[in-house]
């Protein structure tokens, strides 16, 4: 380890302190390895002068109770180590680190410990070590049964707002941090009377305990559902319940959805410009202010059993951007032209022959919507392409994020072994979206009864 002597460390502090340079580019002219240590001279010649400069000696042995003030003193001013090390006059942070790292794991007796085997010491120092120990150990025994005190008068005062639990109750959720006999020693009950208290507790005590089993069913039949869907469902059964206290229940039951968590992977089907492609006039423009005005429609991967290649299908359908209603949808092995023709004709059908305004199906530039069937179906029926731009499938995000949801609602979480059982899966799932699933942003409404009840309004 190299060693500078106080009138090079001199030298660089005030380099650094006259000049504009940097502590990297100091400790680079200098050639010192790093420009902490170049960091570590400015803060001592700031701390104690050019006395902070003075070459320490590492060999300096410091007893228990200086390691303790040590610690107490970062503790209470919030320092770092550096800054304990510079107010003490301690050459090397790192010291004090270790005795942190010895004081949490083996206490604080640790820190009175020397290194090696433990000489002998007069009596009189032995005794006072061990009065100072036990000076230690009661201010330790205080604090704590201070800290129990505190936390039961703020459970108390709780009490009296809610008056939903006792004080036998308070003592149970304290037992998880603290021993029973301090505890009862604080609140200065007996512990026979504690005993009978919590023998006694009514089993119906919990006046939450409907709306969670019925929370609980609900989640057993949509186990993806987040705590948003959950309150819009309460409201519809007529429990009008604040989404905040759903999200609390729903995490003391353990009940909130992971679904969503999962990240897949993108499925391309661009294969370069290999017929028609049409301008962007969506333009991430979702927003629709009537149905059937903006469609959109893309083709995603699904997968079954162990989730292989040769466990593969493609999934696509036609989706209303003002309602989020699943117009048609296909299922098959091979993502081919005539795959998405018969979605498209299926989707045309549900339009009304007199809609009053044109209509707009947005897609990717995949090929099948490049293809010159595609586009001759739009145009005979007076619909209006949109595409997306190349390898920007945020053009399309509102057809992502739909098939996100799918995916975590349907499979994510369940075992699908065949095709058969997926097509079905996917098909219920569906049905249960277009005329069960609420969403928020409909009013609590699913999106056949959000379209429904629009159109009647107008007409």
């Amino acid at each position: 380890m190299t060693k500078y002597t106080k009138l090079f460390k001199f030298k660089v502090v005030q380099d650094y302190l006259t000049t504009s340079l940097g502590l990297e580019l100091i400790a680079r002219k200098y050639r010192i390895k790093s420009h902490t240590t170049v960091n570590k001279w400015v803060r001592q010649y700031q701390y104690f002068g050019t006395e902070g400069l003075e070459v320490r000696r590492p060999e300096k042995v410091y007893d228990g109770s200086f390691k303790v003030n040590v610690l107490k003193w970062m503790k209470t001013n919030q320092a770092s180590l550096t800054e304990t090390a510079l107010n003490f006059d301690i050459s090397a942070p790192s010291t004090i680190w270790q005795w942190q790292r010895t004081f949490e794991s083996s206490g604080v007796e640790a820190l009175y410990r020397g290194k090696g085997q433990p000489k002998l010491m007069p009596t009189n120092k032995q005794n006072k070590k061990i009065k100072q120990q036990s000076e230690l150990e009661q201010l330790r025994e205080e604090n704590e049964l201070l800290k129990i005190e505190n936390e039961y008068l703020k459970k108390l005062k709780a009490l009296v707002r809610s008056q939903q639990d006792d004080g036998a109750q308070i003592i149970q959720k304290l037992r998880s941090s603290y021993k029973l006999v301090k505890i009862l020693k604080v609140v200065g009950m007996a512990k026979s009377t504690y005993n009978y208290a919590v023998s006694h507790v009514a089993v119906d005590s919990d006046k939450d305990a409907g709306l969670k089993q019925t929370i609980t069913d609900f989640k057993t039949k949509a186990p993806a559902a987040g705590y948003r869907q959950v309150t819009g469902q309460l409201r519809e059964m007529g429990i009008v319940v604040n989404h905040k206290k759903v999200l609390r229940l729903m995490r003391e039951l353990n009940l909130l959805s992971t679904a969503f968590s999962k990240q897949t992977r993108k499925y391309n089907f661009y294969k370069g410009t290999v017929g028609t492609i049409a301008k962007n006039r969506l333009n991430r423009r979702f927003m629709a202010d009537r149905p059937y005005q903006k469609l959109t429609t893309d083709i995603t991967e699904i997968r079954w059993g162990k989730k292989t290649i040769e466990e593969r299908a493609y999934f696509t359908c036609i989706y209303d951007l003002f309602s989020g209603e699943v117009l048609s949808y296909n299922i098959s092995l091979n993502p081919t032209v005539a795959f998405t023709m018969r979605v498209l004709e299926s989707a045309i059908d549900c339009i009304p022959k007199q809609l009053g305004y044109h209509t707009t199906i947005h897609s990717d530039q995949g090929f099948q919507y490049q293809n010159f069937r595609w586009v001759q179906i739009l145009k005979k029926h007076r619909i209006f392409q949109s595409m997306s731009r190349k390898a920007t499938c945020l053009d399309n995000a509102a057809m992502e994020s739909f098939f996100h949801i799918m995916k975590a609602e349907v499979y994510y979480q369940k075992e699908l072994n065949t095709l058969e059982e997926l097509t079905s899966a996917i098909s219920s799932w569906i049905q249960y979206y277009n005329f069960s699933r609420i969403k928020t942003k409909l009013g609590g409404k699913s999106p056949v009864k959000y379209r429904i009840l629009t159109t009647q309004k107008v007409a």
